[in-house]
């Protein structure tokens, strides 16, 4: 096969992972593949330790990188979008998160929903949508495989602006469903889950074993049983909707007015903790250790290559395998409704069951969400329309109006407070949407 495949955010130390997978996958043996970023540096490492990966298992792969994003791009049959703005050790992320704090709002995640997720979004979306742009000009029949968040404002804002074929991957569907597997005592590869919403905010509608509702079962059991970590704020919401909400504590609780309950990280809930310490926390340890990080060790050879045992949830080997060949397979992604919801938007993006194949993702039917989880995700939806339009216009009053739609803003006083917080934490990152 002669694709080329385009790694964006050539950088992030994901695109190993990435890299392994492609090399692993022997339909792709011919293919091209290269690394692009803003960061030779961080992506030369990635390089290094991907070339070592195709040596070792002998793939036919051949392995590039560049700075230059015309030249990346030009003839590209794929994209693999994993662009960050968190900036050098997530400090513009962690600038959000300690500038809303200061008003009380205390973010576990902040990359969805809630003031730190708008200002990823503001400030993410115009960079995707101007590759996109890019891609109309010189790979116009490429897909976009987006990795980064806010996921659905990404997708939809590249697929309103651009018309580029883009689809989402997220891999909390495929860990909830281990989970699943074990509180029921089966294999997962055994269960048939049905399962649609907004990216980190999905909700369980149906779970079969060899054709047989387990949900009920599921439900008893998860209820039954003393909360788990990182699932206790879910095992709430199941008990009150009697559905189970998909994505993890630290991501749902952002969804819901539960995550101002606490105005000061201490005071957090559900044994969660404050971003802004996860950060902290993580960089403290770098700089304690002074040692060089696993990926770099294995770039310099220190280390063997991380070579892939099996396919990850993404399984991106495998969806450009199903993409360039039309060999189908179904897997959860982000991608526009299509009637597969009737009660939500066409257009909307949302994460649910989908055939790849040689076209693209097409949504298999699900039906009708019910009117408890219609609720939050319909409000979701269109909180995120606003998102993808103020980034896209630079308007600060989409921007307000996107704010004021959030589920972490509780009054109308607060978008204009909150804004100005995080354009002040930003500097000129957020200048756009300044008072002028």
């Amino acid at each position: 096969m002669k694709s080329k495949i385009v790694l964006l955010g050539g950088g992030s130390f994901y695109f190993e992972q990435v890299i392994g997978e492609l090399a692993t996958t022997p339909d792709l043996a011919g293919c091209s593949v290269v690394l692009y970023d803003v960061d030779p540096k961080r992506m030369a490492v990635v390089r290094r330790a991907g070339q070592r990966i195709i040596e070792a298992v002998g793939a036919r792969l051949k392995l590039a990188a560049t700075t230059d994003l015309p030249r990346a791009l030009d003839g590209a049959d794929f994209a693999i979008g994993s662009i960050g703005v968190h900036g050098p050790g997530q400090r513009w992320h962690k600038a959000d998160v300690d500038a809303v704090a200061r008003l009380g709002i205390i973010q576990t995640t902040g990359d969805s929903v809630g003031p730190s997720g708008i200002s990823q979004g503001l400030r993410i979306i115009p960079l995707y949508v101007e590759i996109a742009r890019q891609m109309t000009r010189y790979c116009p029949h490429a897909f976009l495989l987006n990795h980064s968040n806010p996921m659905a404002p990404i997708c939809r804002a590249v697929i309103k602006a651009t018309g580029i074929r883009t689809i989402g991957y997220c891999h909390n569907v495929a860990y909830e469903t281990r989970w699943f597997a074990r509180v029921l005592g089966v294999p997962a590869e055994e269960l048939e889950v049905t399962a649609a919403g907004p990216n980190h905010i999905l909700w369980l509608l149906g779970i079969r074993h060899k054709g047989q509702d387990v949900y009920p079962e599921l439900k008893r059991r998860i209820l039954a049983a003393p909360p788990e970590p990182t699932r206790t704020f879910a095992r709430e919401v199941l008990a009150l909707f009697g559905l189970y909400p998909i994505a993890g504590d630290r991501h749902i609780v952002e969804f819901f007015p539960h995550a101002r309950i606490p105005t000061k990280p201490e005071e957090l809930l559900y044994g969660m903790q404050w971003r802004s310490d996860m950060i902290r926390e993580g960089a403290l340890a770098r700089e304690l250790s002074k040692e060089p990080s696993q990926l770099q060790l294995r770039a310099q050879g220190k280390l063997p290559p991380a070579i892939p045992s099996a396919a990850s949830p993404e399984s991106m080997g495998e969806q450009i395998r199903a993409l360039a060949l039309g060999v189908e397979r179904l897997d959860y992604v982000n991608t526009p409704n299509h009637g597969a919801v009737p009660n939500v938007p066409e257009w909307a993006v949302f994460e649910l069951k989908a055939v790849i194949g040689a076209e693209g993702a097409h949504p298999v039917f699900v039906g009708e969400l019910p009117p408890q989880a219609a609720r939050w995700s319909l409000a979701q939806v269109y909180a995120h329309e606003l998102l993808v339009d103020a980034a896209l216009e630079g308007s600060r009053t989409k921007a307000l109006q996107a704010l004021a739609c959030d589920p972490m803003v509780l009054n109308f006083r607060e978008p204009e407070v909150i804004l100005d917080a995080l354009i002040e934490a930003q500097g000129p990152r957020l200048d756009r949407f300044r008072v002028h």
